[in-house]
Order: structure tokens, then sequence, then C-alpha cells
């Protein structure tokens, strides 16, 4: 039974979760038959070497070939739904029981171990997959906290080639997250609007930083760009959550995701990275409540592509401060240029 703890010198919650020991690739770097589909779990047709299927986008009867999407549960799940919601004293300390939910979405039936061989309807299917898990798990309000993220490649940690992306949902926010969502209300209450239109404003302004802008998101490199060729995708529009997107919109978040994954790789060639969502809390709680009720004007949603080009050392563990050798300025006109036909 995995457990949520309170680190009371760091102020910072850990997931001690045993079961994910145990996990493929767990130990050492395997390079092998990444394209070899004779033992994927995910591949189309191989249903049953999966739990079974909790959602699908298919016309089809579950746990059957035929499908576009499909979503299981992690076999190596770091928290379950069935575990209590209750904590304990241990000495100084406070520790819960591994509440929540961790689920796997397969992204596309296809073996691609590159996201650039995605088309426009797998990007869209993937979205509208991962918005719809998110409004379905948020109906237990004992979730609070949803973490989307896509491992891609060893440096990325992820642990199976075939495209996939995982959640997790929370009864926590994690410190991270809630020193975000506090700054981030602490700016609206000050200016009166939210910190992600000051950085669309001034990178508009600014122009040297921005990939794409399309009608409803600007894809950008950070002004502070901790990794090389890191990019943020940011709605241009009022939208906290990936759950306020409509299918429209939707439509042109997986064109700006098709246009930028296939610039970064006509860029980088085949690399390994982590995307990860902007997501905010869904439910009022004790510790949401001061912020929870303007998110609507306080936030915005977005989702952030890291390729993991470089190690990371002991000056960036020790410091938390990351070493970056390209300019977001850089490696924006670089892929911008990608974008725009000119190399």
């Amino acid at each position: 039974m995995s457990e949520i703890r309170y680190d009371l010198i760091h102020d910072e919650y850990a997931l001690i979760a045993p079961e994910r020991l145990h996990r493929p690739d767990c130990y050492k770097y395997v390079s092998g038959e990444e394209n070899d589909t004779r033992s994927c779990p995910f591949c189309e047709g191989h249903e049953s070497m999966t739990p079974h299927e909790i959602y699908a986008i298919r016309e089809n009867e579950p746990d059957t070939p035929g499908w576009k999407t499909r979503v299981v549960p992690n076999l190596y799940k770091a928290v379950q739904i069935e575990a209590a919601w209750e904590s304990k004293e241990v000495g100084i300390y406070q520790a819960w029981e591994g509440l929540g939910a961790h689920e796997v979405i397969v992204d596309t039936p296809r073996h691609l171990t590159r996201m650039d061989a995605w088309t426009h309807e797998e990007y869209f299917n993937w979205l509208y997959t991962l918005r719809s898990r998110i409004n379905d798990l948020k109906n237990d309000f004992r979730l609070v906290y949803f973490s989307l993220f896509k491992n891609h490649g060893h440096y990325g940690a992820a642990t199976q080639s075939h495209p996939h992306t995982q959640l997790i949902a929370l009864p926590i926010v994690p410190k991270r997250k809630m020193d975000q969502l506090l700054r981030a209300h602490r700016y609206f209450l000050e200016r009166r609007h939210n910190i992600f239109e000051s950085v669309l404003s001034e990178e508009e302004h600014d122009g040297d930083r921005i990939i794409i802008k399309s009608e409803h998101f600007m894809t950008i490199c950070p002004f502070a760009s901790t990794f090389a060729f890191e990019v943020m995708v940011i709605s241009r529009e009022s939208a906290a959550s990936l759950t306020d997107l409509n299918d429209i919109k939707l439509q042109d978040l997986a064109n700006v995701l098709k246009q930028t994954i296939d610039a970064l790789y006509q860029q980088l060639g085949d690399f390994d990275f982590n995307i990860t969502f902007n997501t905010p809390p869904v439910q009022k709680n004790v510790t949401t409540e001061s912020f929870f009720d303007a998110l609507p004007q306080m936030w915005r949603f977005g989702l952030r592509i890291v390729p993991r080009l470089f190690r990371l050392g002991g000056f960036e563990f020790g410091s938390g401060v990351h070493i970056n050798p390209v300019s977001p300025e850089e490696a924006a006109d670089l892929l911008r240029s990608v974008v725009e036909g000119k190399r």
C-alpha cells in the first residue's frame, strides 16, 4: 500500500509507492527493440495484456481491437482509488494512505516511437481522451489535483516505447503547484489581471520567443527556460483547464501541437522529452478555498514540452537552478523557421 507523506523539513509532499519498484526498465537502460510490437501490451490486438479498459474511443466492444485511444489502470500504480483517505501520526510526522487514481492513456493503436508521425486526428483524439478522463474523475470529490504527463524515451523516464500518457489524481495539491497558484492569485489581486496575460502581452510585444500564434493559443520558448528548447503552449483566452476547451479549441490545440512537435523533431532529431499539463485544482476545500472561485480569472490552461537533451547534475539538484546552454530566443528562432517553412 502506498502512502502520501509530508516532509516536515522541506514542507513538501512525497509519494511512497513500493509497487513502482517493479515497473519495466526500473533498474537499467535497455536499448532494445523499440519497434518490436510482439510483446507490447499497448498495441492493438494485445488488449488481454492490460487490465480491463476504463475508457476508449471506439464503436465496438471493450477490450477488443478497433479503438482509437484506450485508457487502463496503471499496472504499477502509485496510488489507488480503493484506499481510505485517513491520516496517521508517525512520531512528529504525518502520513496518509495512498488514495488517488493512476491511469495510462494509450495515445494511439499505432506503435509509433516518434510523435511527428502522428496525424492531426491522433492529436485530437489524445486531447479529447485526456479531457474526458478529467471530467469523469473530478466527480470523485476526494480527488483535488490531477497531474497529466507524458514521458518519452529513456531520459524522459518512459518505460514503454508505445506512445502513452499518464494521469495521477491526488487528494492533495503538491506544494510546488500550490506555490504557483498562490503566487498567481496574489498577482491577480494586486494587478486585476492574470500573470499569464502579462506573459502573453510581453511575448507578443517582444516577438523573439514566439513560435506559433493561433486563434486560441500561443507557443513560446519561455524567457527563463530551464531546459534547452523548452516550449510552453498557453491559452490566449480565458480557459483555466483542459476541461474548459470545447472541440473547436481542441482542434486548434491539436494543430498547434503537431506543428510544434514536428518542428522540434526537425531541429533536434529523435529526442527524449516530457510533456506536462498546467492543470489547476478541481475541488474547493480548505487548502484551495482562498483562490478557487478566482481560478477562471487568474489561471490559464497550458502545457510544457521539455526536451531532455542534457542530464542534470549536482548543481541543479543542490541549488534548484538549471543551467540551460541554449537561449530561448535562439531556440524559438530555429523552431519558428521550421513552422514558417524557412528551413
